[in-house]
């Protein structure tokens, strides 16, 4: 079961080389009808599957694959399209509301359905939530961002014009990015599918276990919905720096303590780091590098994270095989988390993020861009 969430690399390929295009191309609104019809689809498909290894991580795949559109960076594009001043806000709000209660929600549909019908009816169950409540509240009212005029071409360059994906990765800034809040929202978002087995492992209640991931998961909704609001506010990078902190200490909690009251609060500590990496990432793409090209760029970063999302716990669980516990797992856990929290340092403000010239192929800052 470890290993099926390897297969993540797939959403990985699909983020980095076709929704970041197609989000670009054919605006939000289209992919995203389009690929809650398709996810539907597929979780039907999934349902399905006999008891058979290959056949379920080839079902597994193509789940993967269809619901890839339906990510932050989707809905990333939409949202900094039509919000500016208020983009972190939006941002945090939509994704705390959205992905953090859907985080808490699911789960206890999903365990309803499965104690009283099977895993297979829990499966339709999921799906027809999407069909039935997600696809027709996005045909109704998600509309694309209207298109950037003339005179915001000229008093906000950086919304015109922006980076490109190669562009943005030749700069510094992309890539402290990358190995400051991608590779921390990694490690945490693997810990959100560890935390049962970890418990567990302790020789704690189940119960337990689910009590923390549901504190973990409503901590980082209600978090995401504010840290927005800060982030807007506050333009240096280093207002997200305590909260990793505070992840990191929750993973520390989670390995070295037994108590029931302390495992919940190590739960709440990560959902506070995750809520800060999951408003912040999304808006210092769109403030560093625009939104022309917000598609690509999110995309191919997201689609790192994907890949530690799929692979931390397939190498946490192997060393579990080897050790026949977590802890060495979770140390190196906690110091890669302690390292990627301390490159925000190195990020500059976002509010003088780097930008393309307009015309003129020079890098300048946004301030004297608009000068």
């Amino acid at each position: 079961m470890a290993g099926v969430l390897s297969l993540a690399v797939v959403k990985s390929l699909m983020l980095a080389f076709v929704v970041g295009p197609m989000v670009d191309r054919f605006g939000p609104r289209r992919v995203i009808i389009v690929s809650f019809l398709a996810f539907a689809a597929g979780m039907t498909a999934f349902s399905m599957a006999p008891a058979n290894v290959p056949i379920f991580y080839a079902l597994f795949a193509l789940v993967c694959g269809l619901g890839a559109p339906i990510n932050n960076t989707t809905f990333g594009k939409a949202l900094a399209g039509w919000f500016d001043k208020g983009r972190g806000a939006a941002m945090g709000f939509s994704a705390g509301l959205g992905t953090g209660s859907g985080s808490v929600i699911f789960p206890v549909l999903a365990g309803l359905l499965l104690s009283q019908f099977g895993w297979r009816a829990a499966l339709l169950g999921v799906a027809a939530t999407i069909l039935l409540v997600g696809f027709p509240t996005m045909l109704a009212f998600l509309r694309d961002p209207p298109q950037k005029d003339a005179a915001t071409a000229r008093t906000a360059p950086e919304e015109a014009d922006g980076f490109t994906l190669k562009e943005a990765a030749l700069t510094r800034t992309f890539w402290t990015l990358v190995l400051s809040i991608a590779l921390c929202a990694s490690c945490i978002t693997a810990m959100f599918t560890q935390v049962v087995p970890v418990v567990t492992e302790k020789g704690i209640a189940l119960s337990h276990g689910v009590t923390v991931v549901t504190v973990f998961a409503g901590v980082c909704a209600i978090w995401q919905s504010l840290m927005g609001f800060l982030v807007d506010r506050i333009p240096r990078p280093v207002i997200i720096l305590p909260f990793y902190l505070m992840g990191v200490l929750g993973l520390w909690l989670l390995n070295s303590s037994n108590s029931v009251p302390v495992l919940i609060a190590a739960g709440a500590l990560m959902g506070l780091s995750l809520g800060a990496e999951y408003s912040a990432l999304p808006l210092m793409l769109s403030r560093y590098f625009g939104i022309r090209h917000f598609g690509k760029i999110a995309s191919t970063v997201y689609a790192g994270v994907s890949v530690g999302v799929g692979l931390i716990p397939v190498g946490m669980n192997a060393i579990y095989d080897a050790t026949g516990t977590y802890d060495l797992a979770l140390d190196i856990l906690i110091v890669t988390t302690l390292i990627s929290a301390l490159m925000i340092l190195f990020l500059p403000r976002h509010d003088r993020a780097l930008i393309l010239g307009p015309g003129d192929g020079r890098k300048q800052s946004a301030g004297e861009g608009l000068a």
